[in-house]
């Protein structure tokens, strides 16, 4: 194996063992509310984006679950015919539909935030809260770091790496 390559040591790196860490959650919370509840991820993650901002078109929902839109169709034309959602004609342009919340989401709201809680408390078994905040903030600062090398220019980046 190439020295260079080597020295990476990916699967000790903060990318790896973020990502990592980030799937398996999201994983494992999956696999809880499909058991639980019934619900899939791409629906439980469209029912707690709309507790936070019902009334979203398709496009905004999208861009706000970081998916893309057309992907979201049969989500929510499922969520619609299972009654957790209902969509109205925006009132502003015709063609877009708003997608609000129903009382049946809102109920399902608490019990999966409380799938989240029991979540967390298994992952972060056995680890001080004091270290759960120094890897917030480690891990904040890393995202803070890497938008300002994003949005350095090419050029700059490259004649700082020499």
């Amino acid at each position: 194996m190439n020295n260079k390559l080597r020295q990476l040591d990916y699967k000790n790196s903060v990318g790896f063992l973020s990502r990592s860490a980030s799937k398996l959650l999201e994983k494992a919370l999956d696999a809880e509310l499909l058991r639980a509840y019934g619900l899939s991820s791409a629906q439980w993650k469209v029912i707690g984006a709309l507790a936070f901002r019902s009334g979203l078109n398709q496009k905004e929902l999208a861009d706000f679950l970081e998916l893309d839109s057309s992907s979201l169709v049969p989500v929510i034309d499922r969520l619609e015919e299972n009654q957790f959602v209902t969509r109205k004609p925006d009132p502003k342009d015709r063609r877009n539909n708003r997608i609000f919340i129903t009382k049946k989401s809102e109920s399902s709201i608490n019990s999966i935030v409380s799938a989240i809680f029991k979540l967390r408390k298994a992952a972060y078994k056995d680890i001080s809260l004091r270290d759960i905040e120094i890897t917030k903030k480690v891990l904040r600062k890393v995202v803070e770091n890497t938008e300002t090398f994003i949005s350095k220019p090419m050029r700059t980046r490259k004649s700082k790496t020499k």
